[in-house]
């Protein structure tokens, strides 16, 4: 029996294969070959038949598609074919106004990527990170500056009008100067999106291991970094909507709204999040244990959650504190039935003291400050 939704889910699918994985990265990700994609394709795709039959989800109204990884662009046009026709049979994908596909410049190719659009993806996220040739190997890149610009170009060439750089700040060894040259350089390249976001030494990184002997800017600097780069973009034309994110009019990223507005979503994949009806699932992250769960016919989900009471309330405003317009009270008390301030009073009272956070008669938002130091604003709310 056929369930409609009248809410767009947002669909995240992931995909954990990189030709080299960076030094900072604590996603889940693997060395690729083809045998091994094309084997986890098999998987993926028989989760999703395995999740819409088994929870009576057949039918469900996608509003945005984002393929993440690890690299989804060492997908042969082929392999997404295979998993967009599944998408397609169990899910209502005639409302889908964002089709988001993670790239690397070096997976970047004129006819794969006119197949890609022609498979429905509109949007691309190119994984720039630096225009610094030496922070490009501290970081582990395996492309180099001027890859950069020929698979920006060639992303145009394919037709695509919706194009993200991922560009980062607070880089080992970097002077300001040459963050800002990085963010220039992503800026004249002119995509309708941008996100500029820091560095975090996450642990069981190489980076972690070898953060004594990084050079890295300190709190100040890095403040510096973010408030100039905000600066710098914003007389460019790029609106700030989110803590890291920054675009032209109505290129805002649909389906990581979805999210930050606590949003009901579905993730298919090696380690992917699902969020319905209040409640959270996530997958096996090893990649064994994924494929025999989805083998022997049963979800491969590792933990679940429902989310109840002040929990619940916390990740509500946390997720929409992400966002410059911030958590909406009226929302907010049409989900939960009772008002921000009676349930979070005595937080918001030492956040605004603190001046982390302000307050409209429609909006609680994070100030300049509270989004350089956001994880403690959040911290805040956490029961």
């Amino acid at each position: 029996m056929k369930r409609k939704s009248n809410i767009g889910i947002a669909l995240y699918i992931h995909i954990p294969y990189c030709i080299k994985k960076c030094n900072y990265c604590d996603f889940v990700s693997f060395n690729y070959t083809s045998e091994k994609l094309e084997a986890y394709t098999k998987c993926l795709t028989k989760e999703i038949e395995i999740f819409c039959d088994s929870l009576g989800y057949d039918g469900l109204n996608i509003s945005t598609i984002y393929f993440g990884g690890g690299t989804p662009s060492l997908l042969t046009p082929k392999e997404l074919s295979k998993i967009i026709k599944v998408i397609k049979k169990y899910f209502e994908t005639k409302n889908v106004t964002e089709f988001t596909i993670e790239a690397n410049p070096e997976t970047v190719n004129l006819s794969k990527f006119i197949e890609y659009r022609e498979l429905g993806v509109n949007r691309v996220s190119l994984g720039a990170q630096s225009f610094n040739e030496q922070t490009l190997k501290v970081l582990g890149r395996v492309h180099n500056a001027k890859r950069i610009y020929s698979a920006f170009e060639t992303l145009r060439k394919a037709g695509f009008k919706n194009i993200n750089l991922d560009l980062m700040f607070s880089l080992p060894g970097e002077t300001m100067k040459e963050t800002m040259f990085s963010l220039k350089e992503a800026i004249k390249l002119n995509p309708e999106h941008i996100s500029y976001y820091s560095l975090i030494i996450e642990d069981g990184t190489p980076f972690f291991k070898m953060q004594n002997t990084l050079e890295l800017p300190d709190n100040e600097e890095e403040f510096l970094e973010y408030s100039k780069g905000i600066k710098l973009l914003k007389e460019n034309g790029y609106k700030q909507y989110e803590i890291s994110n920054f675009a032209r009019d109505e290129y805002f990223s649909k389906h990581n709204i979805q999210y930050w507005k606590n949003f009901p979503y579905v993730g298919f994949g090696i380690s992917a999040a699902s969020y319905i009806q209040r409640k959270r699932t996530k997958n096996f992250s090893n990649i064994i244990s994924y494929c025999k769960k989805v083998k022997e016919g049963n979800l491969p989900i590792s933990s679940a959650e429902h989310l109840t009471g002040k929990k619940a309330k916390a990740e509500h405003i946390i997720m929409n504190l992400r966002m410059t317009k911030g958590a909406n009270k009226r929302n907010y008390y049409l989900r939960f039935g009772n008002f921000m301030e009676t349930d979070f009073g005595n937080e918001i009272g030492s956040l605004k003291q603190q001046k982390l956070v302000k307050e409209s008669k429609n909006y609680l938002s994070l100030t300049k400050k509270g989004m350089y130091v956001a994880n403690v604003v959040f911290e805040k709310f956490l029961p």
